[in-house]
């Protein structure tokens, strides 16, 4: 179907394409149009004309600048999220710094003395010859138990630990490790005095004060000391009370 116009008229004043298209669709919908054929309005369009739709043209032509600028301000935004984790580096050097810090305590050094006393209310039995037997699982036990917190009160500052490690025949040798910070460190006869002044109080084994050694060095000399000391205090006690009558 076409449309004519005068020819006379200047391209300028002809209407646009889609005023043209507009017209006659309102024409096919009006219910007074005397056309007799059946048009659907949605097909209605201008395949060919002078006048050149200026308002389409421009329309393009504009929506492309505005799609291309947000993808060249897209990278610029992701540059600066590439520097946080940079800074995160640091942070984890700094607990590295700690720990020579926390290794101290681990090289202070301990002095050990071996420690032998004879139990002569004891039997020997061979299963205290086997570290990993009842019997001397109980008897270690016991002794550690009794003796340790002794050593621990007589030097509260350099006593570490005791551990009991052997038994032997004789009627019962009794084997004990004894360990002290370095710094501090008891003489042989302060550590066989803590186990002489024990003998009258620990219960399920005895101590026979002249049968102690500290590193294989016996400690008679500790006990006659002792002895001196008593059986002076008790001649001098005597020398009073006779005095005084």
């Amino acid at each position: 179907m076409g449309v004519v116009f005068n020819r006379t008229t200047p391209t300028a004043d002809l209407p646009q394409n889609t005023v043209v298209v507009q017209t006659l669709v309102e024409a096919v919908n009006a219910s007074t149009n005397m056309f007799n054929l059946t048009i659907n309005p949605n097909t209605v369009e201008v395949l060919t004309s002078p006048v050149v739709n200026a308002t389409t043209t421009a329309n393009s032509t504009t929506a492309a600048p505005t799609t291309s600028n947000p993808s060249t301000v897209a990278p610029t935004t992701s540059n600066p999220s590439t520097a946080a984790p940079t800074t995160s580096n640091p942070s984890t050097d700094a607990p590295t710094t700690s720990n020579p810090s926390t290794a101290a305590p681990t090289t202070a050094a301990l002095t050990t003395r071996r420690v032998t006393f004879r139990s002569l209310l004891n039997t020997f039995t061979s299963d205290l010859l086997d570290t990993s037997s009842a019997a001397f699982t109980n008897r270690a036990s016991m002794i550690k138990g009794q003796l340790e917190p002794l050593y621990q009160r007589e030097f509260p500052s350099s006593f570490n630990s005791l551990d009991v490690v052997a038994f032997r025949n004789g009627s019962i040798i009794n084997e004990v490790i004894l360990r002290f910070r370095s710094t501090s460190v008891p003489n042989n006869t302060q550590i066989a005095s803590v186990l002489i002044s024990a003998a009258s109080t620990v219960t399920g084994f005895d101590i026979e004060g002249s049968s102690i050694t500290v590193d294989g060095i016996s400690s008679s000399g500790v006990s006659h000391k002792i002895s001196l000391i008593t059986a002076s205090c008790l001649v001098l006690f005597s020398w009073l009370l006779s005095s005084q009558q």
